[in-house]
């Protein structure tokens, strides 16, 4: 490693959890004991973070053969244990519903929803529907329900501040 400090401050100093950060550091070649002092953190937090990813690594690569929902679904590209993908109708796959309830989305879901391994996925669950959102779509939503303060007319902030005052007026009075 070269000069590996500029990195290793930039990791520390980042606004990354401090698992990111522990893995990050483990991915730039630091010890766990490094990462520890680093990071102001006990070893032994250090090594949980580090070993559940391991163990999550493995999980994940044994249900790859079994069935379940892969973590990433770009590494089915080419593989050759790659279970075939669904064919799409114009956008509109079919599904195969696999042992413990779980279902396998198509890379092409995947690339489709921006999705990465550990992303999170938002659904709906209506009448007879179920619909899976992506993260941009998801946010998107949740914006256009909040309505947009326009010049001019009072901040919410300034009437629940009016509000709490009255409110602790009255509360002096009744005293």
């Amino acid at each position: 490693m070269t000069d590996p400090l500029p990195d290793a401050a930039r990791i520390v100093n980042s606004a990354a959890t401090v698992s990111d950060k522990i893995r990050a550091l483990d991915a730039a070649g630091y010890s766990r004991a490094a990462i520890a002092r680093m990071l102001g953190k006990r070893y032994q937090h250090v090594r949980n973070v580090l070993e559940a990813d391991a163990v999550k690594r493995a999980a994940a690569a044994s249900s790859q053969g079994r069935g379940g929902v892969a973590e990433s679904g770009a590494g089915f590209r080419g593989s050759a244990t790659a279970p075939p993908e669904p064919p799409s109708y114009g956008g509109t796959y079919r599904l195969t519903l696999e042992p413990g309830g779980l279902v396998r989305l198509p890379a092409a879901v995947i690339e489709a929803l921006g999705l990465h391994e550990g992303g999170v996925i938002v659904s709906k669950l209506g009448e007879e529907t179920f619909t899976l959102l992506g993260p941009r779509e998801a946010l998107r939503r949740v914006r256009s329900r909040i309505p947009q303060w326009k010049p001019g007319e009072p901040m919410w902030s300034e009437q629940l501040i009016a509000d709490r005052r009255r409110e602790a007026a009255r509360e002096a009075a009744d005293d």
